[in-house]
């Protein structure tokens, strides 16, 4: 009769210990970890580990939305541990969403051992290579406690390396464990803990010292900031270059450059979906297009680009996306936006280029932003009042997180540039309403400054585990919800106009639900605005304080779908006064 092996508890702890005690030495300051029996001898090595915080999340894709925003806001790695089966496919999203996003996660999976794989053993699946080409590496390690603990800090080691350098992302390691699983009450010894690199990766300029440094730069440049995280360093640095170039900056809303003291003195534009959707920047076609980031939220970049195209686009992106929708760019640098400003503004001359190019936008800016204003003052309270009113309630320092779908896109037609140091995030890596509110919840721990939601009805339903996990956590939290009941960006596409479909109930799925229950199951303070000031009203009272807030306003997407196009509209009509090809 065969008998199934057996571990060694003291050896699997010190195992466990040594694993986590590197870790910590690598810059880990947080785990997130859900309860578990197979996992518990890696649970109780994070809890006894010092300079570890360990938070229980009792959903894995909250707790793996929470790490990513924790990670995200704070720029460290966050680890993730569940224990086997099928918990360990919740966390998909989540990795999916910080690959392509570049947020470094480390993924620990408890896992059943060999001589259980393939037998019927409960809760046991093939979790190797379960997060597939989404990980930036990924492995198996011999059963805990099987090796010298010296080979549980150097796979630490590594796993936290590849999760950092050189493209940030998440890593994966499956830890397999046997029974029994209690761990014994003794201090394993310590052993020598490995230091991590240096990350000192060369900032190359590529095309961009010709470009940008040499006699012969282009007058007609713009620099398209898309989605990413720079450093408060950063952010002045891609300002700094923008005045010394004389390139206007078209900042998206989660670029981390449309807001903030940097903006005071450099052509940092909102409006670029406006102004690109009008005939007028069919007359201003760049010679040049630094694009940084992420691909834009504004659709109205593609078709621009589409239309006019440019002499040069250099896209700009550590992660190496390179986003090119429309088959434009001409050169790439992976190199990250920030530090390859710097190094450029180190080589420039102080003095501000302004020029007759960099006028025509910030003219061309300052009358979209007057024409879209004076719309949004006259017009039905609904999502574009929603953003006016964020705008004059929120003060300086606040994290704003932008969920996708319309609030983001509410947020890039209708918030004006200022020098309010906000910090405007958001997941806009594979660009998924999956757990928003985790992802905000992530931040708000993270942060030291208020820190508010904004999100549709859809995106708060789709995560009610998030909300519902805030005051178990104790995240201070104010969640303002669009409801239109049944999300509205699909009212946007052509197929809304089909008198065949049932568009209402296939696209917009309408659910009936009175979200003030949500509030009251996630023990939550709910406001529900009426109109602009009362709004304001409920943020002044929320944002800051203690607690979960739910801020509930009703809208109609018909009425929003019409604003948006009645802000075109006034945009292009406000620029032909300026004069087109001026």
């Amino acid at each position: 009769m065969t008998r199934l092996p057996k571990s060694d508890p003291v050896a699997v702890q010190a195992w466990c210990r040594t694993l986590f005690a590197q870790l910590a030495a690598c810059g880990v300051a947080h785990v997130a970890a859900s309860p578990g029996s197979r996992s518990t001898p890696l649970t109780v090595a994070a809890d006894q580990t010092p300079g570890l915080d360990v938070s229980m999340h009792l959903d894995e894709r909250v707790g793996g939305f929470f790490a990513l925003g924790l990670a995200r806001v704070t720029g460290r790695p966050v680890v993730l541990l569940c224990t086997s089966g099928t918990a360990a496919a919740n966390y998909l999203p989540a990795v999916i969403e910080a690959f392509h996003s570049g947020v470094p996660l480390v993924v620990l999976t408890a896992d059943r051992p060999p001589e259980l794989q393939g037998v019927g053993a409960p809760q046991t699946i093939n979790q190797e290579g379960i997060y597939g080409s989404h990980v930036r590496w990924a492995a198996t390690t011999a059963v805990a406690g099987t090796e010298d603990p010296g080979a549980a800090a150097s796979v630490a080691h590594q796993v936290v390396v590849r999760a950092t350098r050189p493209i940030p992302g998440p890593t994966h390691l499956n830890v397999p464990l046997r029974e029994p699983l209690e761990p014994p009450a003794i201090d394993p010894l310590s052993i020598g803990l490995l230091p991590l690199p240096p990350d000192s990766a060369p900032v190359e300029l590529g095309c961009l010292a010709d470009l940008v440094l040499g006699n012969a730069r282009p007058e007609r440049g713009l620099i398209v900031a898309g989605p990413m995280d720079p450093s408060p360093a950063g952010r002045v640095a891609l300002a700094e270059l923008a005045r010394r170039t004389g390139w206007p900056i078209l900042a998206d809303p989660v670029s981390g450059l449309r807001r903030g003291p940097h903006v005071a003195n450099a052509p940092v534009l909102a409006t670029g979906d406006h102004l690109l959707r009008s005939s007028w920047a069919d007359d201003h076609r760049p010679d040049v297009i630094i694009q940084c980031g992420g691909m834009p939220t504004s659709k109205g970049y593609y078709l621009w680009l589409n239309r006019v195209g440019a002499g040069r686009v250099v896209a700009v992106d550590h992660l190496e996306r390179f986003p090119d929708a429309a088959l434009q760019v001409t050169d790439r640098l992976a190199v990250e936006p920030g530090r390859l400003a710097d190094r450029l503004v180190g080589r420039i001359s102080s003095e501000s280029q302004s020029t007759d190019w960099t006028r025509i936008w910030t003219e061309a800016e300052t009358s979209a932003a007057s024409a879209v204003a004076d719309l949004v003052a006259g017009a039905p309270f609904d999502e574009p009042g929603v953003v006016s009113a964020l705008d004059a309630a929120l003060g300086d320092f606040v994290t704003l997180v932008a969920g996708n779908s319309m609030p983001l896109r509410d947020l890039d037609a209708f918030l004006p540039v200022d020098v309010r140091d906000w910090s405007i995030r958001g997941n806009r890596g594979a660009n998924g309403i999956d757990g928003q509110v985790s992802s905000a919840m992530g931040m708000a721990a993270g942060s030291a400054s208020p820190t508010v939601l904004l999100a549709g009805d859809l995106t708060v339903l789709h995560d009610l585990g998030g909300l519902v996990a805030a005051r178990r956590l104790n995240i201070d939290l104010t969640v303002v919800v669009v409801d239109n009941n049944g999300g509205g960006i699909f009212s946007f596409l052509p197929i809304a106009n089909e008198r065949h479909i049932d568009h209402h109930r296939l696209f917009h799925t309408p659910h009936g639900l009175d979200l003030s229950h949500a509030a009251a199951l996630a023990d939550a303070t709910f406001h529900q605005p009426t109109d602009r000031l009362t709004l304001e009203a409920a943020l002044i009272a929320s944002v800051g304080t203690p607690g979960l807030h739910v801020v509930h306003v009703k809208t109609d997407a018909a009425v929003n779908v019409g604003l948006h196009r009645e802000a075109t509209r006034v945009v292009d009509h406000s620029l032909h006064d300026l004069g087109a090809g001026r």
